[in-house]
């Protein structure tokens, strides 16, 4: 999988803290100047730390379910990694 890319990120600061959520912003990710993948969020976890949702969809009975599945976890790492090191730089 070493030929995917990420070329660009884009976060968008959305804190929903203040109001009890959880949601710190949204963000955009672009793979190989081809692919555009939007709806991730960063979300502040129970610990405290920082981590990625990927875009979902809720279903008739409630659950949900991701629209985005990494299927290799180097891949969801990545995205990971450098979504929350641009979040790290608006702060």
């Amino acid at each position: 999988m070493s030929s995917l890319q990420i070329t660009d990120v884009k976060v968008y600061p959305f804190d929903t803290t203040g109001a009890g959520g959880k949601i710190k912003a949204f963000a955009e990710v672009v793979f190989n100047d081809a692919l555009l993948i939007k709806g991730l969020k960063v979300v502040q976890g129970t610990g405290g730390g920082l981590f990625v949702s990927f875009p979902t969809q809720r279903s008739r009975e409630g659950h949900f379910h991701e629209l985005v599945v990494p299927l290799d976890n180097s891949i969801r790492e990545m995205i990971r990694k450098k979504v929350i090191e641009e979040y790290k730089k608006l702060e």
